[in-house]
């Protein structure tokens, strides 16, 4: 009788360390699962944008203590862009993403406004305009230039208050891409 009630106790306790093992490699398969699971909803998945690289684009980005600002620029034709605007609040953890295509108004560049980095500086732009919300313009510097600006009237219908796609300073440059665009200054 010592035996059957020490070998039944053996047996639980062997019972109840494989179920800890089991639900702790569960657990650690679940918490994979989440993490690839974060790791594809980051995934950008946009128009015209779920099979590019955005290695093939110019970079530009802002940043401030409440914002970042990421655009992704792909020149398609001399007046035609592929772009990818990201706009994340750091404090809220608030996020809104807007892509298409954009087009030239016409061929001559315009002056854009201050630069808050050089006392307000006019630089040469192409205006470009989207087809889906006509009051969206990206202004970018001429010959893929270093700094670009985005203004639109839709900000509150398109994001949240917090997450405005609108530039909320000069977006710079940070990356030029290695793939051939088509820009209209070259």
């Amino acid at each position: 009788m010592k035996w059957k009630f020490g070998f039944i106790l053996l047996f639980n306790c062997f019972l109840i360390v494989e179920c800890n093992n089991n639900h702790s490699d569960s657990s650690r398969t679940n918490n994979f699962k989440a993490k690839k699971e974060d790791t594809v909803k980051t995934t950008v998945k946009t128009d015209n944008m779920e099979k590019d690289s955005l290695r093939s684009y110019d970079t530009y980005q802002f940043s401030n203590d409440t914002l970042v600002q990421d655009v992704y620029i792909s020149y398609i034709a001399p007046n035609e862009i592929k772009f990818l605007v990201k706009t994340t609040n750091k404090t809220s953890l608030h996020k809104c993403e807007y892509s298409g295509v954009a087009i030239m108004a016409n061929g001559e560049g315009t002056a854009q406004g201050s630069d808050e980095l050089k006392d307000d500086e006019l630089y040469g732009v192409y205006e470009y305009f989207t087809k889906q919300h006509p009051f969206f313009t990206i202004d970018i510097e001429f010959k893929r230039g270093n700094r670009m600006t985005i203004f639109t009237k839709d900000d509150k219908a398109m994001c949240a208050a917090d997450c405005p796609l609108s530039s909320q300073g000069t977006i710079r440059r940070i990356i030029l891409s290695k793939g051939i665009q088509h820009n209209p200054t070259w």
